[in-house]
């Protein structure tokens, strides 16, 4: 999708504006659905998530009995209804991004598709309190250097190196939004590297099995609000011809 929106920019500005809102509801949706991916493939392997593993954890940890139970139970609900609610405002905060009242676009994209990012906190913190490295080394190796990717291609998203340093000379090839791209699918990769690796484990252990509500029906969900919010946008705002 952003290859359309980039091909088809020299248009008019509705339909440069509607081929960008279309662009950034699909990577809001390609962030839900990978946090769907990670709720039944990733997360239920995590000692973090499992109250017979954090309460005596917490309990040594702090001196006095907590049970963990009812925490990690609302987690858990509240996993996939904030992710999806995170998609939505992400996609109507771009489309905002795209008018004349935001100064700093690209700070502002940059910042708002991170925020999805925070769904994979329970991974992170099982690395800093169990010995992830040793019990899923495929997992921790490939979740940091997704996120080392990502640092990079924000860097180059914001910063808009190396064409501030030589302006003109990147015109064509070495832009900072190729670099930009170009760490960010290298992150995809090892992403999808350790959601495959998870979905594997996932059909070895035979968990509870994915719901269709769960999965396909957020998903259409999902399709329907973004698809209003880029409906409002084209209808509503005097578009801007800003990057």
């Amino acid at each position: 999708m952003s290859c359309t929106a980039h091909v088809f920019s020299c248009l008019s500005l509705r339909l440069r504006a509607a081929f960008f809102y279309l662009d950034y509801a699909s990577i809001s949706y390609y962030g839900f659905g990978s946090t769907v991916a990670y709720y039944y493939y990733l997360l239920p392997s995590l000692s973090l998530l499992d109250a017979r593993v954090m309460t005596p954890y917490v309990q040594q940890l702090l001196g006095w009995h907590v049970d963990c139970t009812l925490l990690i139970a609302a987690y858990r609900a509240l996993v996939l209804p904030v992710a999806f609610v995170l998609a939505v405002a992400c996609t109507v905060a771009c489309c905002k991004s795209r008018t004349d009242w935001c100064s700093y676009p690209f700070a502002l994209r940059t910042f708002v598709f991170v925020m999805p990012l925070s769904m994979a906190c329970p991974i992170m913190l099982e690395s800093w309190l169990f010995d992830l490295r040793g019990e899923n080394p495929t997992l921790f190796v490939h979740f940091y250097r997704r996120y080392f990717w990502l640092v990079v291609a924000a860097f180059f998203n914001v910063s808009k190196i190396p064409e501030r340093i030589h302006p003109g000379l990147f015109d064509i090839i070495g832009h900072s939004h190729q670099l930009f791209h170009i760490f960010t699918f290298l992150s995809i990769y090892d992403q999808v590297y350790y959601v495959e690796e998870g979905l594997r484990q996932f059909l070895q252990a035979s968990p509870a099995a994915p719901t269709f509500f769960g999965t396909v029906g957020y998903m259409l969900l999902l399709v329907v609000c973004l698809g209003l919010v880029i409906r409002k946008f084209l209808k509503n705002s005097e578009f801007s011809s800003k990057k």
